[in-house]
């Protein structure tokens, strides 16, 4: 499951970008909790990374650099100052709790096996309707995250306003974006990724961050 393994040149570039995959789903999860707001193609990008199951190329497997954008951006200030602000501390403790969990997925066998099988049954239902972004399918999705993650520690408490997060709708994107984020946090942890060994190297990250925001010109809508 979310399985690969990538060569030594590409494994700080790949943790960067596992980070910023991480950063991103607690964006969207922090946007639906607070504002409501809809994704949108965003959603759809973190839906596809999640069904990404044999992807050889880690970037692929999150989407694009223009989806990742605004995470890869933030990624430095957070890493070299921490948060600025009380919206950027819950952004931490979201992805902090995120890394955890996508290291604790890969030791318990039963929820990786549940996780494997909520994206098989996703797959196959994509492939009827042709659409990931069917309600079926992101209320699939959440489910998985529901039995799979839910039996794991730390859970997530999202805050937000209740209006929001009790909307049946908006509960099941935020559970599905929630698992989108571990996805990229196992994909991190493939590449190398510790928590200790961020601090440490928090300087090459925000280096290869800038590189493909330079690299990846931010495409014309």
């Amino acid at each position: 499951m979310w399985s690969f393994l990538l060569p030594d040149a590409r494994r700080r570039r790949d943790r960067a970008l596992g980070l910023a995959g991480v950063l991103r789903s607690a964006l969207l999860v922090q946007d639906i909790a607070r504002n409501g707001a809809q994704p949108g193609d965003l959603l759809q990008t973190c839906i596809r990374s999640v069904l990404a199951l044999d992807s050889k190329d880690s970037l692929r497997a999150l989407g694009d650099v223009d989806s990742l954008r605004h995470s890869l951006a933030l990624l430095c200030p957070l890493l070299q100052r921490g948060p600025g602000n009380a919206r950027e501390a819950e952004l931490l403790r979201y992805s902090m709790a995120l890394t955890t969990l996508g290291k604790r997925l890969l030791k318990n066998a039963s929820a990786t096996r549940r996780v494997q099988e909520g994206v098989e049954q996703a797959q196959r239902q994509i492939a009827h309707f042709a659409d990931p972004m069917q309600r079926s399918i992101v209320a699939g999705l959440a489910q998985t995250y529901t039995e799979a993650i839910g039996i794991l520690r730390p859970r997530i408490i999202v805050s937000g306003e209740s209006r929001f997060l009790s909307d049946p709708d908006d509960a099941a994107r935020i559970r599905t974006l929630l698992l989108s984020g571990i996805r990229a946090a196992v994909l991190w942890r493939q590449a190398g990724g510790r928590l200790p060994a961020t601090i440490l190297e928090r300087r090459a990250l925000c280096q290869e961050a800038e590189e493909l925001l330079a690299t990846h010109p931010q495409l014309t809508r």
